[in-house]
This record gives structure tokens, sequence and C-alpha cells, in this order.
């Protein structure tokens, strides 16, 4: 088992390169029929098209990719990523749409005005900035330019935040469904999706399983699921242990023949075992469990790390007790 130290932290800042990369580098299953039902990943596909030819904007015609033949204006743009069986008006997608509170925005969702001078739509990507009031969009928007990702620094500019009816919120994509894919999908552990992706803490991305999460941070995802996912969110989750660096495993056989799972976060080690449960062993007391040898000669974790009377803290585990102090350092007793 590997030492916490040796684990790169990663850093909560999500850049805009990296979250490209989550919503372009695992291509969508093109499994969509016009009109029908479509998730997020294939829309983001379908949109990407456009920018990586830099279709030029027009109002008559239409561009033909592999993705059909749209007119190449702002609503055809959007018919096109949603794949509408035909290229609608601005005015018309107000009929296949729905509104969502801006803080709902998600990859696919589109923002939509035709008041005060202004007939215009474009697909949400993310928000450039934690405070949310700078999206960024993928549209189709002026003669002389092409189709593009870029900022509004001026924020929604009065543009209504719409959901496309038939769009699929539950269908995995990019980073998170290349690993729910790799796991066996339906077929895994984690069961199927019950949630479409969000905004995890610090600047992450999650989703909901049956029977587990799978959780990102730039740029890799692992699931958490069973007891360990029980303990993480009872112990206020990537808030308080950052974001897992690996999949749950098989740890090592204690002296008694305990066996159980382990799995490592940013900022502690989770151990789990039918007979002592889960519990996390971080920090110094964590240092002193690593040399000491970890769950094989130690045993298993029995409880949490806990206040020591006359000061300091303590943890118990099958064969052994780590305690620590300010003024002393770690040191091992037997139990």
């Amino acid at each position: 088992m590997k030492s916490l130290h040796r684990k790169v932290l990663r850093t909560a800042a999500v850049t805009s390169a990296l979250l490209v990369a989550t919503l372009c580098a695992v291509p969508a299953a093109n499994a969509s029929s016009p009109d029908g039902p479509i998730g997020r990943g294939e829309a983001m596909d379908r949109a990407w098209s456009w920018i990586a030819e830099q279709v030029p904007y027009s109002q008559s015609g239409c561009h033909e990719n592999q993705f059909g033949c749209y007119r190449p204006d702002c609503s055809g743009y959007v018919s096109m990523a949603w794949h509408l069986s035909s290229s609608l008006t601005t005015w018309s997608l107000w009929d296949v749409t729905f509104d969502i509170p801006a803080d709902d925005l998600q990859p696919g969702d589109a923002l939509l005005r035709d008041s005060g001078g202004v007939d215009h739509v474009a697909l949400f990507v993310r928000w450039a900035d934690p405070e949310h009031t700078r999206p960024v969009v993928r549209e189709e928007y002026d003669f002389g330019r092409v189709a593009e990702e870029h900022v509004w620094n001026d924020g929604l500019r009065g543009f209504s935040p719409r959901r496309y009816n038939a769009l699929d919120d539950l269908v995995p994509y990019g980073t998170i469904a290349a690993k729910y894919d790799s796991m066996g999908g339906a077929g895994s552990v984690l069961g199927q999706p019950v949630r479409g992706e969000r905004d995890a803490s610090l600047g992450g991305r999650f989703q909901l399983f049956q029977n587990g999460i799978i959780l990102w941070h730039p740029d890799v995802a692992y699931a958490v699921y069973g007891d360990i996912l029980s303990k993480f969110w009872a112990t206020d989750a990537e808030r308080r242990w950052g974001f897992p660096t690996m999949d749950e495993a098989d740890a090592s056989r204690a002296p008694d023949g305990t066996k159980g799972r382990y799995q490592f976060f940013e900022r502690g080690l989770f151990l789990w075992s039918p007979a002592t449960g889960t519990h996390v062993v971080h920090d110094a007391i964590y240092d002193a469990f690593h040399a000491g040898g970890h769950e094989s000669v130690l045993g298993y974790p029995t409880t949490d790390e806990t206040d020591e009377a006359g000061g300091g803290r303590m943890q118990r585990f099958q064969n052994a007790t780590v305690h620590w102090r300010a003024d002393k350092g770690t040191w091992i007793t037997d139990n």
C-alpha cells in the first residue's frame, strides 16, 4: 500500500482546458434519433463538430456533416446539437424547452432570448468563475464569424436558461462515462445512474448511481461506494478528505486473518473490514501506522481518531494503539 505522502495533491482550481477535455476527449455514442432523447455528451460532441470545422455564420442554406444538414445560424446550430429533425428558429425553440434555474445550467442546456431587439440562442458549456457570473458558451452568432466557444464576460445578459425537453440528463459523459464504462456500466457494482452529473465541492464533478458515486477532479475519476462511501459522506466528504486518488482495492490480511478493503483520498486513508467497519487514518497517526507496517502488523482500525486524556490524539487498531501529542510526536502501545 503506497504512502499517503507519495501522492501528488491535486489543485482545486479547474482550468478551462481540462474541462474542455472532460467534455470532448471521450466521444459520446451517437445513439440518438431525430427529436428523440439525447445525452449531454452526444449533444456537446455534435456542437463541437462545427467549432472544429470553423463553420461560418449564415441565415440561409445548410451546413452538412456527419450529424446532418442544418442552417448555420444560432438556432440551426442548437437544433443540430440536440439532433432535432429540422432547423428551428429562436421562437420555436421555446416550444421544445423548459425553464431551469441559472444555478442548474449544465453542459448542453441553452441560453435563449427573443426580446429587447435580441433574437439569439447559445449552448451553455460551464461557468468560467466560481461565482457563476460568467458563462462559457458555444454559439453561431454573427455574419463574418464562425462557430466558437468563448466566455460571456457580461453575464447572462437577459437570456433565459432553458433545457431541451428530450435531453436525457442521466446519461454519463466525458471522463465519468469512461470510468463507468470501464467498470461494466449498469452491470457494475454501481448500478444504474440515478442523477445527472453535477458540481462537487472544491472544483470537482460527481454523478450518483444506485450504489455509489463517481467523483471527478481534473482530470481523473474514481468510484466510491459501499461502507467507504457512507463514511466519506458522514464525515464531510471531499471538503474534509479531498478527492479519491485511487479506486477501492483489497487491503492486506491482519495478523488475526481479518481481510478488508482500502481507498486513499488526498487527505486520508479509508480502511474497512467486516469485523471493524470503516475508519479513516490520517496525518501524524497515519505516518506512524505506515511506518509500523500498516494493517498487516497493527491490524485494522477499530475506532476513528479521538482525543486522549491528558492531551493529544489516539486511534485504536486491532493489535495496537497509536498515540500523538504535539510535544512528543507519535508512539505505539500494545492493546
